[in-house]
């Protein structure tokens, strides 16, 4: 059964995430919020081919979209590697790159 896999950037992203939603919403949104983008990397890794090519942004990066954030991974034999959760307004090419 496909998987998938949470890079670092990514746990650190989603950490960030959750913090910002409990600050604004509480902590019951943040619950569910973070549900809902864990619901989508498990969709995306049964179904892959949902994703946008991002390819232009990152070498065999795939996005797609979640709200108001933007889940970037790479396809794998195991499923999908979730490589970042950005927010849509932040400058995503700077954020994919190389660190």
């Amino acid at each position: 059964m496909p998987t998938f896999k949470v890079s670092t950037k990514a746990e650190a992203d989603l950490y960030d995430i959750g913090l910002y939603t409990q600050n604004k919403f509480g902590i019951k949104q943040r619950n569910r919020y973070l549900d809902e983008i864990v619901e989508k990397f498990q969709v995306l890794a049964k179904q892959p081919k949902l994703g946008q090519n991002r390819s232009t942004l990152k070498t065999e990066c795939y996005s797609s979209l979640i709200n108001s954030h933007v889940i970037f991974f790479q396809r794998h034999s195991y499923g999908i590697r979730i490589i970042r959760v950005l927010h849509q307004s932040m400058d995503l090419p700077k954020h994919l790159q190389p660190s």
